[in-house]
Parts: structure tokens; C-alpha cells; sequence
């Protein structure tokens, strides 16, 4: 059940950022898109290796 817990706070995580990504593609802010995109990534890493 933990590990159940763990996940859904991931995906609420996962969900803000994508949420974030989406208004700054929307707002033309590339730069912090970027940015956005390279936290998903490192974000994503670090769950795969815990």
C-alpha cells in the first residue's frame, strides 16, 4: 500500500509539471519550457532508480 502512495504522489508531481509545461509552450516561453522539460527528466531518472 505504501508503494501505492508513493506513486499517486508522483503522478500528482507529474501532473503539476506537465500542467506548468502546458502554459509555458502556450505563453511562448521557451526558455522555461526547457527548463520544465529537463526537471521532468531528472525527476523521472530518480524515481527509476529508487
Amino acid at each position: 500500500m505504501e508503494d501505492m502512495a508513493v506513486f499517486k504522489g508522483y503522478l500528482r508531481s507529474l501532473m503539476r509539471q506537465l500542467k506548468s509545461l502546458k502554459e509555458a509552450i502556450k505563453n511562448k516561453d521557451l526558455e522555461k519550457a526547457e527548463i520544465l522539460i529537463d526537471e521532468l527528466i531528472e525527476d523521472t531518472q530518480n524515481n527509476i532508480e529508487d
